[in-house]
């Protein structure tokens, strides 16, 4: 498992507008991406920066669906902006429904 983990910087002025876009746009492109998961998207408690986590079956998946946020160029009039987009490998995890899991490399 990889995991694609995305920064960005939101204006708190507009963060329903920024929440609005991650529940109606972002997380239905993730849905569709070969291999997707789970996805999390997250805000900082001040409202000024947000943190997509998105997991994919291979690192194949994770670095094709990264080419979609790293498209965006920054833009100061949007609500959002991309800070940084990285793929990492899944080292351990740990739910309710399996018994931690730990990935030898």
């Amino acid at each position: 498992m990889h995991t694609l983990v995305v920064q960005m910087s939101i204006d708190p002025s507009r963060a329903q507008e920024v929440a609005r876009h991650l529940r109606d746009d972002v997380a239905g492109w993730a849905q569709q991406q070969p291999g997707f998961v789970a996805g999390q998207w997250l805000g900082s408690p001040d409202g000024r920066t947000g943190i997509g986590v998105v997991v994919f079956d291979s690192e194949n998946a994770a670095s094709r669906a990264a080419q979609g946020p790293r498209s965006y160029l920054r833009d100061e009039r949007r609500a959002w902006n991309i800070e940084a987009v990285t793929v990492y490998e899944q080292l351990a995890s740990a739910g309710p429904q399996s018994a931690t899991r730990i990935n030898a490399t």
